[in-house]
């Protein structure tokens, strides 16, 4: 909503800087979901990434199914209101490739289909993808680093 209210009636400009943040925020979830649980860098890792990255949940919003190394979306509520996954169809691969990026740089992806109905496919590449350049900034900031720390007590004294 900023965005767009700072487009004014650019709305290309809008998509432009919204597709940037979510290619930059798609990669770096994608690694710490893999870090976090210790996921393959494979397509089974993808997979399983895939199925809990904030980009297709809650499931009853973005309607997404994964099946024999394919990403089926579907026109959903998410569409409808433009929320993250309107950001992505066959014109618009880059915030799937980050995120099969981070998982293993030699996965390439390939989307067929309308903008909102469509099928992603992943394949192995002799050739490893860079890290996309909003990933790199997206990483440069502090908050992509944070970790939650284990708690001390607190010494009280009771007076």
């Amino acid at each position: 909503i900023a965005v767009r209210a700072r487009a004014k009636d650019n709305a290309e400009l809008a998509t432009d800087i919204c597709t940037k943040q979510l290619i930059g925020i798609a990669g770096v979830a994608a690694e710490r979901i893999q870090r976090a649980l210790k996921l393959p860098n494979d397509f089974h890792g993808l997979s399983q990434v895939l199925e809990l990255h904030p980009l297709f949940n809650p499931a009853g919003y973005v309607v997404a199914e994964i099946e024999g190394g394919r990403l089926h979306v579907h026109r959903s509520p998410a569409h409808q209101d433009g929320s993250w996954i309107s950001l992505c169809s066959p014109a618009s691969v880059q915030p799937l490739q980050a995120i099969a990026t981070a998982i293993d740089p030699h996965i390439a992806v390939r989307i067929t289909g309308t903008a909102d109905d469509w099928t992603a496919e992943f394949e192995k590449s002799d050739t490893a993808a860079k890290e996309a350049p909003e990933v790199e900034v997206t990483k440069f900031s502090g908050g992509a680093t944070f970790e939650f720390q284990q708690r001390r007590s607190l010494p009280l004294t009771v007076v």
